[in-house]
């Protein structure tokens, strides 16, 4: 049996796609859409470059679907015609569940993600470290947290008029 990660760096998700992906898309190990498809030499199986290095890595030096002899070294890029479906296809961001209600092209996630503005940001005040979205953290950490860095002018004038009425008292 093959191995089967979990981790983000293999297939992604068929519940991510605007549209149904053909199952002849999907890698045989994680039963995911094809994420950098890799294929065996001989009989043109077709995985996730990360299932089948880690396949070949953990298990065997052998094709999981066919037994033939496999390396790293041996794998094949999958044809160009199921790298450019794949790359027209439409899959939501990777920040949805914060709230980015875009479809993005497969080919685009990378840079969309990279730039998005739902993306988790965390405060730098001091003593704050709460997480918020990438494009409301300005705000938040000049308006909205009680740790703000930022200083009132008028306050700061104050508190130094006041600060030079106690040492002229304290002089008296």
């Amino acid at each position: 049996m093959a191995y089967c990660p979990t981790e983000a760096k293999y297939g992604y998700e068929d519940s991510r796609f605007e549209k149904a992906v053909d199952a002849h898309f999907h890698c045989s190990i994680c039963y995911n859409v094809l994420k950098e498809p890799m294929m065996c030499r001989n009989n043109e199986h077709i995985f996730c470059r990360g299932c089948i290095t880690e396949h070949l890595t953990v298990n065997s030096h052998t094709c999981p679907e066919c037994n033939e002899d496999l390396t790293v070294e041996t794998l094949r890029k999958a044809p160009r015609l199921a790298s450019n479906y794949l790359s027209e296809l439409k899959i939501k961001c990777d920040y949805s569940n914060r709230g980015c209600p875009e479809y993005i092209r497969l080919e685009e996630l990378d840079s969309h993600v990279k730039n998005c503005g739902f993306a988790p940001a965390t405060c730098s005040n001091e003593e704050c470290g709460m997480v918020v979205n990438k494009r409301e953290i300005i705000h938040h950490e000049s308006a909205v947290c009680e740790y703000s860095k930022f200083k009132c002018h008028t306050c700061v004038k104050i508190e130094q008029v006041v600060q030079e009425m106690k040492e002229k008292m304290e002089k008296e």
